[in-house]
């Protein structure tokens, strides 16, 4: 599977246009000496991180999260304490390969860091068959991916011709993206505004915690494809919320996004994750540092909030999370 022929130009994709979509070929990307470039002679530097950058001018001003909130996801990730998430998302995703109309079902275990990249390397995959904007396999796209480690793992458990799309603002995020499985792309671009990717290529769309365009997920998801949504459930994190006074959640986020989404995608499955962890003071400072909370907050603050309330002890913490899996309307 190739990464580079679902990518399109942001330029030539931001062009008003009068049917709603993409027209074949319009914008297509060619990778010429370390630079994407369109027919129209727009062109995108492939950067020393791994990673591309395909937005604009016109693109919103979006706050990335920062060093510290990456290393702490990577940190905190990376000892597996969201490992039962990251098995769950694998599972699903190898179940419902494309043309599966039922819901998913337990599949196979993941193991993000079996297939690790040790090098940035953007990867641009092998030309897409004939008439089609996919390669040999099928691609899965995360938005909001962060370091990548979902995405690693839903790779790890599907055929060896799937690719994986990383789409983050951050650049601190994508270029551990771009390391985190052989098969990830790691591309940036504002989730609310037009995607720079083809019309109708994307087998699997991940989205965990991240911001949601519903028009734009229906438009590049295949009509057989599947969008997995997580989001937090009430009483997520409850036991650090008084006491490190993180970001509050809204409560009805889940039923909210069934609203939002109802037009152009059916409800398909809905399942609710507990996860109960014993961290250490560091693990629940990575765990507040690598969410919104990041945004206001230090890891010195966080960390003398920890030991005022826990002095000493490690932090018993719920994880209360809803997966909630849509396919496309006709």
């Amino acid at each position: 599977m190739a990464v580079l022929p679902v990518l399109r130009c942001p330029v030539c994709v931001g062009a008003p246009r009068g049917d709603g979509g993409t027209p074949p070929g319009d914008g297509a990307l060619h990778a010429d000496d370390g630079v994407l470039c369109c027919a129209a002679g727009h062109s995108f530097d492939i950067g020393r991180g791994g990673y591309v950058n395909l937005r604009t001018g016109r693109a919103r001003r979006v706050a990335g999260d920062t060093a510290a909130m990456v290393a702490a996801r990577q940190s905190f990730l990376g000892a597996g304490h969201y490992g039962q998430l990251t098995t769950r998302l694998a599972e699903i995703a190898a179940a419902s390969p494309p043309g599966a109309r039922s819901a998913p079902d337990p599949g196979r275990d993941a193991d993000p860091g079996r297939d690790a990249d040790p090098g940035p390397t953007f990867h641009l995959g092998s030309p897409a068959h004939p008439g089609s904007p996919a390669g040999s396999g099928p691609v899965v796209l995360e938005i909001g991916a962060g370091t990548g480690h979902h995405l690693a793992g839903v790779l790890a458990a599907l055929p060896a011709g799937a690719s994986g799309v990383a789409v983050d603002v951050s650049k601190y995020a994508l270029r551990r993206a771009a390391r985190a499985h052989p098969r990830i792309g790691a591309v940036a671009y504002d989730a609310a505004g037009p995607w720079p990717v083809a019309d109708g290529c994307v087998s699997v769309l991940l989205d965990v915690f991240a911001p949601r365009n519903p028009a734009e997920m229906r438009r590049v998801l295949r009509p057989d494809g599947l969008l997995i949504v997580v989001t937090p459930e009430p009483g997520h994190l409850a036991e650090l919320r008084g006491p490190l006074g993180l970001v509050g959640m809204q409560p009805d986020k889940g039923d909210r996004l069934d609203e939002r989404t109802a037009d152009r995608f059916a409800p398909a499955a809905l399942e609710r994750l507990d996860i109960p962890l014993v961290l250490s003071p560091d693990e629940a400072v990575d765990l507040a540092l690598m969410g919104p909370t990041g945004h206001h907050r230090t890891a010195e603050d966080l960390r003398d909030q920890v030991e005022a309330a826990w002095p000493g002890r490690r932090v018993a913490v719920t994880v209360r999370l809803a997966v909630r899996c849509y396919r496309p309307r006709g």
